[in-house]
């Protein structure tokens, strides 16, 4: 029986309310169907309004099965860029799948180890290779964008992690100096933010960072995220543990830990357990529209919003 039929809409939004600390799995099961007059009755409700894309990114992707598609082929790794082109990497070729099925192909056999596919912006894809600390920009093609930026040549051989930043510039984090450091379109230095280690008094060892809607977020697992702001200063640390990557869709952070996916809440500073995965699922991403899950030999994509 649907318990909207037997409780009115306030004491639905106080039994959400009651829920905010438990899983999201156990939300859903305690609340089969939910009408979309409920649903626009409760976006009316500040406390609510931040827990309706959670809710519905569940309902929706989860637990619906009409909407999936798979797409056969094996990989070591995929990114999703917003618009929903799957970039998959296997033996030194990038392969894209455009939303409209065409695919193309970019071989970076001769360019050394991939250490990041940066696809943040799906009109300058970044690619940084660290073993030769090399950066090479494609365009939407997947064809090569200008020429490779070697960062030993520009004084920054020692370089950790590289990201794609705003205006087609991008960060590095330089290990020997702790420090990020930012570089325009024309390779000149625009940030510095000089010894993290230092100014902050702590341990930084990061795996991973990421550029989003004005900040730059930096993972070092043994902290959490650290949070800086478009001029490079430190803004707070996000305590989120132990990660090896994550995704942003403002005011959320999305991550799998272990075989759980979770997101967390920048604004409430909630964390909800949203489903634990089967164990030979390799990683599951979503893009704010799609959820793509990663296994062997294909990748299994459930459309979450029309």
């Amino acid at each position: 029986m649907n318990i909207l039929s037997k409780i009115s809409t306030l004491d639905f939004i106080r039994y959400i309310l009651a829920l905010q600390n438990s899983s999201i799995n156990k939300l859903i099961q305690k609340l089969p169907s939910i009408n979309t007059f409920s649903f626009c009755t409760l976006l009316k409700y500040s406390k609510i309004k931040n827990l309706f894309s959670i809710i519905f990114f569940i309902l929706q992707c989860f637990h619906s099965k009409a909407q999936d598609s798979l797409l056969s082929i094996k990989c070591s790794q995929i990114k999703v860029d917003n618009i929903g082109n799957i970039y998959a990497v296997n033996n030194g070729v990038i392969t894209k799948y455009f939303t409209n099925h065409q695919t193309k192909t970019f071989s970076i056999k001769t360019f050394g180890t991939l250490a990041n596919i940066d696809v943040s912006n799906a009109l300058r894809i970044l690619l940084y290779f660290n073993d030769f600390q090399k950066i090479l920009f494609l365009d939407s093609q997947l064809s090569q964008n200008g020429d490779v930026i070697e960062l030993s040549n520009l004084g920054y051989e020692q370089t950790l992690l590289v990201c794609s930043s705003f205006n087609n510039g991008f960060w590095i984090y330089h290990q020997a100096n702790n420090e990020l450091i930012r570089f325009n379109q024309s390779l000149e230095i625009s940030i510095k933010t000089g010894n993290l280690k230092r100014i902050l008094a702590q341990d930084i060892r990061p795996n991973f960072m990421l550029e989003h809607n004005g900040k730059l977020y930096l993972n070092s697992p043994n902290i959490g995220i650290l949070l800086f702001d478009i001029y490079g200063s430190y803004l707070k640390t996000i305590p989120l543990k132990n990660l090896n990557s994550f995704q942003i869709h403002y005011p959320y952070i999305f991550y799998l830990k272990d075989t759980t996916f979770y997101s967390y809440s920048i604004e409430t500073f909630e964390t909800l357990e949203i489903i634990t995965i089967s164990p030979n699922c390799k990683n599951l991403l979503f893009n704010g529209k799609n959820c793509y899950w990663h296994f062997d030999d294909y990748i299994k994509i459930n459309q979450c919003i029309k």
